[in-house]
């Protein structure tokens, strides 16, 4: 299970898909308010606040000023702090963060492979301080099963204005995966964390490589369609692949053997937006993009 970097022991995506499914709220445009007391937090993203807030201190916030948006009307603003003499990385996490025993645990249900991941950042350092996205890749051992990894350290000083960032996945192990956890933060660990450190992050997600280094298929058209269907979809020189359909949650509802040069797939119980990827018999992505079902 991943360590929280100390919180405060006080308190107990040339063929790119961008995978929304395991990045919701990727733009951190939609919040719920709490009342009281008084906070912001991202839909689908775990944070301090609701631990924090209480003692009059918050680490995340919804931010909308025109200079820290890189798209949209909002983006997440981290800032680290004190609490009592112990310092709290601003923090905000798509698994459960545990005051108790400072982990992330949890996560979201998905079981691609992406090569990277990506987003914009700005970033002011205090005292040489680096911030990071780190996205995790789990297998069915559960938080101590990494099958892939991937971390990306903001530079230790400021960066006024929005700046993309990108971090390969290093796989260690073909195990498939079945869940994923992001976590972006203000400062580096439970070491390096210095008060006053400030991230913003925005449009953060997942993409694929290019089917470029692909032998057997980058000389084949493989043809997906129509796009927006409405009820059937023609899948052509896809042979001896596989077709995997996942809703915007993440959740498999399709998979498919793929064994003549034309498979046409009956659509008509799957209205609404998706997501499809063709794999090889190695696992790796050859083609995917966002999939309209209309009824």
């Amino acid at each position: 299970m991943k360590k929280i970097f100390t919180i405060i022991s006080i308190l107990s995506v040339s063929i790119t898909g961008l995978f929304a499914q395991a990045t919701p709220n990727n733009g951190f445009e939609t919040w719920t308010h709490n009342t009281f007391p008084s906070y912001d937090t991202p839909n689908s993203w775990d944070n301090l606040n609701p631990s924090t807030g209480a003692l009059g201190v918050y680490t995340c916030f919804k931010a909308t000023a025109a200079a820290d948006i890189h798209s949209g009307a909002a983006a997440v603003k981290l800032i680290t702090k004190s609490v009592f003499g112990q310092i709290a990385n601003g923090i905000v996490t798509t698994g459960s963060i545990n005051t108790t025993t400072q982990t992330i645990g949890g996560g979201i249900p998905y079981t691609l492979r992406p090569d990277s991941i990506i987003g914009f950042y700005k970033y002011t350092s205090v005292s040489g301080d680096n911030g990071f996205a780190e996205i995790q890749l789990l297998g069915a051992g559960g938080d101590t099963d990494t099958i892939g990894y991937a971390r990306f350290f903001t530079p230790s000083s400021t960066i006024g204005s929005y700046t993309r960032f990108s971090a390969h996945i290093t796989y260690r192990s073909l195990n498939p995966i079945v869940k994923s956890i992001l976590i972006l933060s203000s400062s580096k660990d439970a070491v390096t964390h210095f008060v006053g450190s400030t991230a913003f992050f925005d449009d953060v997600a997942l993409v694929f490589a290019t089917t470029t280094g692909i032998p057997d298929q980058a000389n084949i058209d493989i043809t997906v369609g129509p796009n927006p269907s409405v009820d059937k979809l023609t899948i052509k020189n896809a042979n001896k692949n596989t077709f995997l359909l996942y809703d915007v949650t993440g959740r498999k509802v399709v998979e498919l053997k793929l064994v003549d040069s034309c498979t046409i797939i009956d659509l008509n119980q799957f209205p609404g937006l998706y997501i499809y990827a063709i794999i090889d018999e190695k696992n790796n992505v050859i083609k995917t993009s966002k999939l309209i079902i209309q009824k």
